[in-house]
């Protein structure tokens, strides 16, 4: 499970803000439902609503009209990573610049449920989906502002498609997990030496 904002300190060995780091896993996280096997995910309202809940979109429900929405706000931010990852950043600028607009984002800042003062992009009363894209658009922006956006990153793995930010202090990270994705392919290649020392 990804923390949460109050799971994380302040600032990451990256020394990005809570808040950003959380904007970008839930973007990896989203970006990844439809990278998947199936490339399926978020088939119903419910998937989108649990989605919103698990990143602390309170106060909309999700319709009929999130779905179709969201999985085309999906495939708009997995192209914006995809122009990260390949250090295109005009396109990525211009891509990003049109989906905020598109969102309607309007930054504020809010405080709530405990939460100290933080950045709410987009009104309360704006579709879940809209509400969701700007978020996960603005975090993705402030990497590309801060000079970052070659932290976004396709997992090494050949077996794996999945997208991540990699925020180590030495932007070394190479894979979507290391105890998955890592492994497999160090246990692979320990085996192939073996096999060829055998």
């Amino acid at each position: 499970m990804i923390p949460t904002l109050r799971e994380r300190s302040d600032r990451s060995q990256s020394g990005f803000g809570a808040d950003l780091l959380e904007a970008l896993a839930a973007c990896a996280e989203l970006i990844n439902t439809g990278r998947s096997a199936d490339g399926e995910g978020l088939r119903e309202v419910a998937d989108v609503q649990a989605f919103g809940d698990r990143y602390a979109f309170h106060g909309t429900a999700a319709g009929p009209k999130d779905v179709p929405r969201l999985r085309a706000h999906r495939a708009r931010l997995d192209a914006i990573a995809v122009s990260c990852e390949s250090g295109d950043g005009e396109a990525a600028i211009a891509m990003l610049n049109a989906l905020l607009a598109e969102t309607g984002a309007i930054p504020q800042i809010v405080a709530h449920d405990g939460r100290g003062p933080h950045i709410h992009v987009s009104r309360p009363a704006a579709p879940l989906a809209d509400r969701i894209a700007a978020h996960l658009a603005m975090g993705l922006a402030e990497l590309v502002v801060a000079g970052e956006s070659e932290r976004v990153r396709t997992c090494a793995s050949p077996s794996c498609r999945e997208v991540f930010v990699d925020a180590s202090r030495n932007r070394s990270r190479r894979y979507c997990d290391s105890k998955t994705c890592g492994n497999r392919l160090h246990v692979a290649a320990y085996r192939a030496r073996r096999a060829q020392a055998g």
